[in-house]
């Protein structure tokens, strides 16, 4: 008796993995894109149980639901175009025609419109949500070998900034600058090679960039017309792409393209890092934070998946298992939401 009791102690700190239901995963529902085959794939975050899934245009890489919208968006990257989605059903409802390679992409604070880094030459594509509709294309670089991938949108919604990395990576790439009312460019700043992401504080003081090309998070301060590195910097893995903050801006979550799977977890204070292993699966695409910040969704590659790690904990507590079909091994794109579908 004395034996079993021990068995069943020792099964219960066993962390919820492979589509078992952590306890600390909150409700809501996660969008996760696979860019193999084209899909977009809504999960019930709190189980992983797959609510519905839809075809997109081909090599979909971002994904997000706009505030005070009912549409679930994804970047087709192969289709220079835009899938619109029925958030509750995932019926299609229509595209939108981009410029090319519409790659990273974020929704304004309040929904209205929303920027996309046109991976295939210098530009950000702007979508009104009310008419969808791709109003302009804004240049975020004036070298017509500039490639722009990554954007963000200020939470009060005058500033626009951009990661441009170059037609050859190897080269140093920049941050972008733009008046998020007009499109008009401020100024670039050079921030190393291949940038990924740049990301800007709530108050729009500070900001962060992946920098892909040196495996490098650099800080910006973004107080003037141009942003500026600080200085501080850290070593945060192989292949840094898309960065969140956490913890009332404490940690900097990051997805490693490198292999094997892993993201980094930065404290904004002292640049300390700490790596996340996620096991069973090749890499990492995209990620997004639960709403109170704790738990990080993460796109996972070869098998295709979404795992969710406790960033207290800094470790995996479940994996979701990309439905078959559609099947693939590459999902990428993330974005989740508190509310639930069903």
């Amino acid at each position: 008796m004395r034996r079993v009791l021990l068995l069943f102690a020792l099964l219960a700190c066993v962390p919820a993995l492979a589509g078992a239901t952590p306890t600390t995963v909150s409700k809501g529902t996660v969008y996760v894109t696979e860019r193999q085959l084209g899909s977009v794939t809504a999960f019930d975050a709190g189980t992983g149980a797959v609510v519905w899934t839809a075809k997109t245009g081909s090599t979909p890489i971002g994904v997000t639901r706009p505030r005070g919208t009912d549409r679930i968006y994804t970047t087709d990257e192969g289709s220079n175009q835009m899938s619109v989605f029925d958030r509750s059903t995932g019926a299609l409802l229509h595209t939108i025609a981009m410029g090319p390679q519409p790659h990273h992409m974020m929704a304004s604070h309040w929904g209205d419109r929303i920027f996309v880094g046109e991976f295939g030459k210098n530009e950000i594509g702007v979508v009104d949500t009310s008419t969808d509709t791709r109003l302009a294309g804004w240049a975020a670089s004036p070298l017509p070998e500039a490639r722009t991938h990554a954007v963000w949108i200020t939470r009060d919604g005058d500033d626009l900034y951009a990661a441009n990395t170059r037609a050859d990576r190897t080269k140093p790439g920049d941050v972008a600058h733009l008046d998020a009312h007009t499109g008009r460019l401020i100024c670039n700043t050079p921030v190393g090679v291949d940038p990924s992401e740049i990301l800007a504080t709530p108050n729009g003081k500070r900001g962060f960039v992946s920098v892909r090309g040196e495996n490098k998070i650099k800080e910006l301060d973004l107080r003037g017309d141009c942003p500026q590195l600080t200085g501080r910097e850290a070593m945060i893995g192989l292949q840094p792409d898309t960065i969140r903050l956490a913890k009332g801006e404490h940690t900097l979550v990051v997805t490693l393209r490198g292999t094997p799977a892993q993201i980094s977890l930065l404290d904004t204070k002292t640049f300390a890092v700490t790596t996340v292993d996620i096991p069973g699966h090749a890499t990492t695409g995209h990620h997004w934070l639960s709403a109170n910040g704790k738990l990080t969704f993460v796109a996972v590659e070869s098998p295709a998946g979404v795992v969710v790690v406790d960033n207290e904990a800094a470790k995996v507590v479940a994996d979701y298992a990309y439905p078959s079909p559609p099947g693939g091994t590459r999902a990428h794109g993330v974005f989740y939401e508190p509310n639930v579908l069903r």
